[in-house]
């Protein structure tokens, strides 16, 4: 048997290998040469799978299963943000919200793909509680949402403006808990109630303070 030496083109190395220059190989030997040559495949062929499986086991949302997802997009669990964001993101759901509170848990209820509600429950108290006493936003999706806002801001006692970030609020003076804004180049408007009166006229008027989930 001779070692020969073999240059190859292949990407920046040289290739080595012995070759049999006389006879046959047993048939012992030649399933090691078999062996030696097919597991560099093999294990490449495991890192690939490897590193995939982590690819996609990371990209997953946490906490989110059938039964979860169930329970958390009809309001029957009080979500911590990364649940809440596990969630919308899983559920591919278009769904704005005022950013995270220290502290707090939230209450998401899917009503339908365009109309989707997050409840915010201060301290993670409050998740049985129906009454009017928490912070909640709504996201309703319809065609020329900002045109309609505008339209609204018309009605008796209604009050619009232009915020900061040039969507159109509107306002109503006889319902002071409520504030409703049509994002700009979208068909999205936003509902944001508050049990203190003008805090979400406040939180409307908030520069970047309505956020998308992502």
């Amino acid at each position: 048997m001779k070692i020969e030496r073999n240059v190859h083109n292949v990407d920046s190395g040289e290739v080595f290998y012995v070759e049999e220059r006389h006879g046959h190989a047993p048939a012992s030997e030649k399933s090691k040469q078999r062996i030696r040559r097919i597991t560099p495949y093999v294990i490449t062929a495991i890192v690939v799978a490897a590193i995939t499986a982590g690819v996609v086991m990371h990209q997953r949302p946490r906490h989110f299963d059938l039964q979860f997802a169930l329970q958390a997009t009809t309001g029957k669990i009080a979500l911590t943000e990364r649940q809440l964001r596990d969630v919308v993101v899983g559920e591919g759901l278009n769904v704005y919200w005022l950013g995270p509170e220290e502290g707090a848990r939230y209450v998401f209820n899917s009503i339908s793909a365009t109309q989707n509600y997050v409840r915010y429950l201060p301290g993670g108290a409050g998740l049985n509680d129906f009454g009017a006493n928490f912070r909640v936003v709504g996201t309703y999706e319809a065609r020329n949402a900002f045109l309609i806002t505008q339209k609204e801001a018309k009605l008796a006692n209604g009050v619009g403006f232009i915020n900061v970030d040039g969507n159109v609020v509107y306002y109503n003076a006889v319902h002071p808990l409520s504030a409703y804004v049509g994002l700009k180049n979208t068909d999205v408007q936003i509902e944001i109630f508050d049990p203190v009166a003008e805090e979400a006229l406040i939180a409307a008027r908030t520069h970047g303070s309505i956020q998308k989930i992502r």
